[in-house]
């Protein structure tokens, strides 16, 4: 064995002895909590969904009286059944309103208001109409909205984006089509390159780490070649209009077919997809009733005729397996087996938080008249040594306020620290702030879900840092103030300055709120810890030890928590390796199979992180923070002098290198750990956020978990205390100050503690009204906030320092200007989020230069 495998079994080992039970893994609880009072025995291929959060079917069919072996016939219905929850569980029962006529087969899918019915079939033969069903008083209202395209037989449908999307055929081949339900329109797309699926496909929409896609499920159909039943999962991107086969069950093991699937998103990233039918079975009665038919003596049919029924009448039942298909990794797992298997030709609806599959096909030409219930539990266990050191933390940074109370006694003690914090600290306390939570939770979750598109936006600090060294500190210094936005007041008048001032706060109010719910969200996710403590917590530590210990507290824990979080990401980049069979080199032969580390995609669209999007994206974005930013440039007046604040500056930046290159990998680590242990993902998560502090309690130890957590905590922590400092100095400074000019210095610091408390406490009453929205991405959230309500602080202070001609008439103009197409751009185009920042910028600068020929020149 070589040294490098020693060392590596070596550290698996060690990882093994003090690796504790794991959390993380899902497992599904099936339970049947339900019947059908129909008067027989069920329905199998009804039209089904949920609105108004309630769970209907509609038609199906059934045999009623004699079974199929014996000669019987199919019955359909035109009954709509409402699935009610009881005491005891579930009761399925006609409501009393009815399709225009009776049917089964087709397709149905809902957008949470309306269920829309395509096609079905009865003993007559196929139907060409669309219904709607949607919930009217105490009722439904049924009404016929359209006809499907001609020869059309659909097979599966789907709600995504506004839209329906049905697949089907024509002609004996595949066909798919876009239906628009506001103006009644069909629009074909491309079909789905396998052979032809006419019956007996599953489709759900699911988010696969770029975008929103569509998933087709099995199916069968006869061809040239003969019968086929499909056993792969097909992906759809609607904004491309391409089809990719992503997975394939025979290939791994799994079933040889899979038809009449139940199936339906869960999570943020997984598609369920329940029982069905493998079609062994079933091809084994094609070929028996073939035999009967060309048999060559009565007897001889007789007996295959027997053998026939007793085929049917031994079913040992579908398939009794529920699969949980990835999308960002293209894995599946087996949630879950139910004993005497799970019904075919049924459907998965969300209600209660439960997924319910009712009626349906137990055996071949027997109806279930059961409601199965499926609830998903995943495994949540923090445990009293990780709370413990999360507590030791709390108590140290408290501690770290307490010593700084006693020297911060003056205002200038309190904003600027008296100017003697060493260039190093104010260096790391600078790269602390910026590296929020949202960045140690979303820049690992962007590379798991894509690849290495946005690196480019984190490296631009290098770009950033010489245009504020060089262009923008010389006034700051110069000015040697508390509060930034003086400047405004000196370049263009009182009324910008106050302007400034009053978004500043604002965007202050909202980055407190979202830098203390949106950890605490992805924590409470995998860790269990309630998510409401997590904000009374972080608001509350942080509240104390900057306001007792003013800048010094914030500058010095920002060096703790700035350790940490670099400690924190490091160890959890090593247990990612070791956690890989084949270590290091197996992790990167996997990203690169799997193209995880693209970084140049030069291609001019400017809807998706592609390189000069996030080049441009990220150049602007960093320089709005360094340029306009109160909590970032508070830390320049906080040294001796400009050589100090100019080496405080590049050592954030060179920082900012290594550490953008450990979260990225992290990214890309988290990707190939999960695609080799996809049984270890946490089927149930709402948000791919979260994916980060899942790893953390899945693999590490007790205690390290604990430190992780930690991390993140420090992470909010560190931009919390910097937003509550910078924002109480402003108030003070810009507000305060100003109304009342002969108060004392005792005044002031009362009121900046004060304020600096109202926040904090601001914060944390948002933060947990915030805990009922869902929120799709913390990244995108931030950049839209950050481009919304600073790209025009910025443009402000570009506007002082680049020209002379703009006056305050004209800077007011741009900023209002920049605020109005930034709400354009998000309401009319489909622009990245992270451009938006560039987006007012420039459009702050030139309607604020354009406006200076209608105004006149400024000073």
């Amino acid at each position: 064995m070589s040294h490098q495998n020693k060392f590596a079994a070596a550290v698996a080992a060690f990882l093994m002895l003090l690796h504790i039970t794991p959390a993380g893994a899902t497992d599904a609880i099936i339970s049947r909590s339900g019947k059908m009072e129909l008067g027989h025995d069920g329905i199998a291929t009804a039209f089904s969904g949920v609105i108004d959060g309630k769970a209907i079917m509609a038609g199906g069919s059934d045999f009623v009286g004699l079974r199929p072996w014996e000669g019987g016939r199919k019955s359909y219905f035109d009954d709509i059944v409402e699935i009610r929850r009881t005491a005891d569980g579930y009761v399925a029962a006609p409501t009393g309103a009815k399709l225009p006529k009776v049917l089964a087969g087709g397709a149905s899918a809902s957008d949470g208001k309306v269920l829309y019915c395509f096609g079905g079939s009865n003993a007559d033969g196929p139907s060409a109409a669309v219904y709607s069903i949607k919930v009217s008083g105490a009722g439904y209202a049924v009404d016929s909205v359209a006809v499907l395209p001609q020869d059309f037989v659909p097979a599966a449908a789907v709600y995504s984006g506004g839209k329906f999307y049905v697949h089907g055929t024509a002609g004996g081949k595949n066909k798919f089509y876009m239906f628009d339900a506001a103006r009644r329109t069909w629009q074909e797309k491309a079909t789905c390159p396998d052979r032809t699926l006419s019956e007996g496909s599953s489709m759900a929409e699911q988010h696969n780490g770029r975008e929103t896609a569509i998933y087709l499920v099995g199916g069968r159909g006869t061809d040239s070649e003969g019968l086929y039943i499909s056993s792969s999962i097909w992906e759809y991107l609607p904004v491309h209009d391409s089809w990719e086969k992503k997975y394939t069950f025979a290939d791994e093991g799994g079933p040889a077919g899979i038809m009449y699937a139940a199936v339906t998103k869960y999570g943020s990233a997984h598609v369920l997809i329940i029982g069905g039918d493998d079609g062994e079975e079933m091809l084994r009665r094609l070929a028996l009733e073939a035999e009967a038919k060309s048999a060559g003596s009565k007897e001889e049919a007789d007996s295959l005729n027997s053998e026939l029924a007793a085929a049917f009448m031994g079913h040992g039942g579908f398939i009794d397996k529920i699969y949980a298909y990835h999308t960002i990794t293209g894995t599946v797992i087996t949630l879950g087996t139910a004993e005497g298997g799970l019904p075919a030709c049924s459907s998965a609806l969300l209600v209660d938080g439960k997924i319910l599959v009712p009626s349906g096909e137990a055996h071949p030409g027997v109806r279930s008249q059961d409601i199965y219930a499926i609830t998903l539990r995943d495994k949540v266990s923090f445990g009293w040594i990780n709370y413990a050191v999360i507590i030791l933390y709390l108590l140290g940074m408290m501690g770290v306020g307490f010593y700084f109370s006693k020297k911060a006694k003056n205002t200038d003690q309190f904003f600027k620290g008296g100017g003697n914090i060493p260039w190093w600290a104010a260096g790391i306390s600078i790269f602390a702030t910026a590296l929020s939570a949202i960045t140690f939770l979303s820049i690992p979750a962007k590379a798991y879900m894509s690849d290495w598109g946005m690196f480019m936006f984190n490296m631009t600090i290098i770009l950033v840092v010489p245009v504020i060294t060089k262009f923008y500190l010389p006034f700051f210094r110069k000015l040697n103030v508390a509060s930034v936005y003086q400047y405004l007041e000196t370049r263009f008048s009182p009324s910008v300055r106050f302007l400034a001032s009053l978004f500043f706060t604002l965007f202050m109010f909202a980055r407190v709120a979202i830098v203390l719910f949106l950890p605490s969200l992805a924590l409470n996710a995998v860790t269990g810890l309630n998510v409401y403590l997590c904000i009374v917590l972080m608001g509350i530590v942080t509240m104390a030890y900057c306001t007792m210990g003013g800048i010094e507290a914030v500058v010095w824990g920002d060096v703790i928590q700035g350790c940490i979080l670099v400690f924190g990401a490091l160890l959890s980049l090593g247990y990612l390796v070791s956690g890989v069979d084949g270590g290091f080199g197996e992790v990167m032969r996997v990203a690169i199979d799997d193209n995880k580390f693209k970084i140049f995609d030069m291609s001019l669209d400017w809807t998706r992180p592609v390189f000069w999007v996030a080049l441009i994206g990220g150049f602007s974005n960093t320089l709005l923070t360094y340029s306009s930013d109160q909590s970032i440039v508070q830390r320049y007046i906080t040294v001796k002098d400009s050589a100090s604040t100019k080496k405080s500056i590049w050592l954030n930046g060179i920082l900012s290198i290594p550490i953008t290159i450990i979260f990225f990998s992290i990214g890309t680590g988290l990707y190939v750990f999960f695609k080799k242990h996809p049984d270890l993902l946490n089927v149930s998560m709402t948000n791919t956020d979260s994916i980060f502090p899942h790893f953390i309690m899945c693999e590490l130890p007790v205690g390290v978990a604990g430190l992780l957590i930690a991390a993140i905590f420090a992470a909010a922590m560190s931009t919390l205390s910097s937003n509550i400092n910078s924002a109480s100095t402003v108030m003070t400074e810009d507000f305060y100050a100003k109304l009342k000019p002969y108060a004392t210095d005792g005044d002031k610091m009362r009121f900046a503690r004060w304020t600096g408390i109202i926040l904090g406490v601001f914060g944390v009453v948002m933060a947990c009204a915030l805990a009922i929205f869902p929120i799709a991405s913390l990244w995108d959230q931030f950049n839209f906030f950050l481009g919304l309500l600073t790209s025009g602080l910025g443009g402000f202070f570009m506007m002082g320092i680049f020209t002379k001609r703009i006056g305050p008439k004209a800077a007011l103009t741009g900023f209002f200007g920049s605020i109005v197409v930034v709400l354009l751009f998000n309401a009319f185009s489909n622009v990245a989020v992270i451009l938006f920042g560039f987006i007012g910028l420039v459009a702050c600068f030139i309607i604020g230069y354009l406006s200076s020929f209608v105004y006149g020149r400024g000073k």
